[in-house]
C-alpha cells in the first residue's frame, strides 16, 4: 500500500474511532509497527493528529477536550448530566458494604458517589478528591485519607505523580473510578499525564475495579490511558449507552450495571 494511501485511511480510522493504536494499525495494514510510529509522526508535524503512548488521537478531539476542561468550571460540569451521575452513585453505593475499605478518585461523579454513601457507617476511605473528603466530612462515618499531591482546582483534586510502593501500605477492597474517556479500544483515560499515572496507581492497589461514568463518556475521548479494559471488572453507567457497546463489554467479562434514571 502507497504511504499516502495509509495515510489517508489512518486520517478515517482517527476521525471514525478517535483512537487509533500502533500494533492495531500494524496488523491492519500488514506493517511494522516501526513504519507505523513513522506514518503518526508524519501526521502529527501536519498537525491532523495527537501522538500517545503507542497510538494517536484526533488532534480536533483532544483539542476540544482540553479547551473544554480549561474553560468550564468544576461546578459547571456538575450540573452536567447530573440526573444520570447520581442515578449511578445511588446504583453503585449498593456495592459497598459498612465497614468496607474502598478508593475513591476525584471528580463530579465521584462526589456524587461519596454523597450516596452517607447512610453507610464506618466506611474507611482512601481519595485525592477534595469535595469527595467534604461530603464523607458531612456523615461523620467514615474515616477518609487524604492522598498528597498538587491541587487542581479545576477538577477538585490532588494529584501527583506517585512514588515506588506510594500504596505498599494500603490495601482497599475496590476502587471506583470517574474517568474522562472511555473505549473498548483505548481502555480508560484521563487529560493529563500525572492523572492517568495516579488512576493506574489506584488501579494496582485496589482488589476490584469499578468504573462509574455517564453514557457520554463513551464519546469522549482522552490522551492519557489509565489502563486497558482487561483491567477493569465493572462499568456502572446509564441506559444512554448503545446495546451494542454494552454487549461488547459483556463479551470482554465486563460486568455492565445500568442505572435507572426513574428511581
Amino acid at each position: 500500500m502507497l504511504k499516502a494511501t495509509r495515510h489517508k485511511e489512518i486520517m478515517s480510522l482517527v476521525t471514525s474511532g478517535g483512537i487509533v493504536e500502533v500494533n492495531v494499525l500494524a496488523e491492519t495494514f500488514k506493517t511494522s509497527p516501526i513504519t507505523i510510529r513513522r506514518d503518526l509522526i508524519e501526521l502529527e508535524e501536519k498537525g491532523v493528529l495527537e501522538r500517545t503512548r503507542g497510538g494517536a488521537v484526533s488532534g480536533d478531539v483532544f483539542s476540544e477536550g482540553w479547551a473544554r476542561y480549561e474553560s468550564i468550571s468544576y461546578a459547571e460540569r456538575a450540573k452536567e448530566n447530573a440526573r444520570q451521575k447520581r442515578a449511578i452513585a445511588e446504583l453503585a453505593s449498593q456495592l459497598v458494604s459498612d465497614g468496607d475499605c474502598i478508593l475513591l478518585n476525584g471528580g463530579t461523579t465521584s462526589c456524587r458517589f461519596a454523597e450516596a454513601l452517607r447512610a453507610h457507617r464506618n466506611l474507611h476511605v482512601v481519595t485525592n478528591g477534595l469535595t469527595v473528603a467534604m461530603e464523607f466530612s458531612r456523615s461523620h462515618n467514615a474515616s477518609v485519607y487524604m492522598l498528597p499531591g498538587t491541587l487542581d482546582f479545576r477538577k477538585m483534586t490532588s494529584v501527583c505523580q506517585p512514588e515506588q510502593g506510594i500504596f505498599d501500605e494500603i490495601t482497599v477492597r475496590a476502587a471506583f473510578l470517574g474517568v474522562h474517556g472511555i473505549s473498548l479500544q483505548s481502555g480508560i483515560s484521563m487529560l493529563t499525564h500525572d492523572e492517568a499515572a495516579m488512576n493506574r496507581a489506584f488501579v494496582d492497589t485496589a482488589q476490584t475495579v469499578n468504573v462509574l461514568v455517564d453514557s457520554s463518556k463513551f464519546s469522549s475521548q482522552a490522551i492519557f490511558r489509565i489502563v486497558h479494559l482487561d483491567r477493569v471488572h465493572r462499568i456502572i453507567t446509564d441506559a444512554g449507552i448503545s446495546a451494542l457497546i454494552q454487549q461488547q463489554l459483556e463479551d470482554a467479562g465486563i460486568e455492565v450495571l445500568i442505572a435507572n434514571l426513574d428511581e
